[in-house]
């Protein structure tokens, strides 16, 4: 019995050194994928920050456009009224 437990020992050991292998192989695919999902993770961030900005400017350069056409349309009502000779009426 005694040489059949030493017969055996050095599969015992190979199956916990194949053991410890495939634990450590798992935990380097695990570091890998929890790295990427980081890294994914702050690109989105930095992608939603991005588009927020750029909603913001757009807005803002709307508003700008938006007064300068009504200046616009203020000037053009303006230079027809004195083309014409005649007064405009009074606002409100």
């Amino acid at each position: 019995m005694q040489y059949v437990a030493l017969a055996l020992l050095p599969v015992i050991l190979a199956v916990g050194v194949v053991h410890l292998i495939i634990e450590g192989v798992i935990w380097v695919v695990e570091w890998f994928r929890s790295r990427r999902e980081r890294r994914i993770a702050r690109i989105e961030a930095e992608l939603d920050r991005t588009q927020a900005q750029m909603r913001a400017t757009i807005l803002q350069l709307a508003e700008q456009l938006g007064a300068d056409a009504h200046e616009a349309r203020k000037a053009l009502i303006h230079e027809a009224f004195m083309s014409s000779g005649q007064v405009p009426p009074k606002q409100p």
